[in-house]
């Protein structure tokens, strides 16, 4: 894929925040959202790729690319990913967990 290639055009990525903020957007700031929107785009589009093919498919379909989000991004709103996570804490910090959710379930 050659270095050049990216998911949008700098206009179009200051006027997306210009319509989304009163606020002024610094030159380095659009150069830096456009670089993070090519590696997000860029990571996504490989890991839909990649489930696709696990799937047997050519075809990258749009659940690819929903999961291939949460894969990447590691999106919480996912329960099999959150679980995942939870999975991977030590025995001291599922117990400070469960204080946490204790308290939680209690103020609520």
């Amino acid at each position: 894929m050659p270095e050049a290639l990216s998911i949008t055009k700098p206009n179009t990525v200051e006027t997306f925040m210009k319509a989304n903020t009163d606020l002024r957007i610094a030159a380095d700031a659009l150069k830096e959202f456009q670089k993070q929107l090519d590696t997000l785009a860029l990571s996504i589009t490989k890991e839909a790729a990649k489930q696709a093919t696990a799937a047997g498919r050519t075809t990258i379909m749009a659940a690819d690319v929903k999961s291939a989000m949460t894969v990447v991004t590691g999106s919480t709103s996912d329960l099999p990913y959150l679980f995942r996570q939870l999975e991977k804490l030590t025995a001291k910090e599922t117990a400070d967990l469960s204080t946490l959710i204790q308290k939680w379930i209690a103020a609520h």
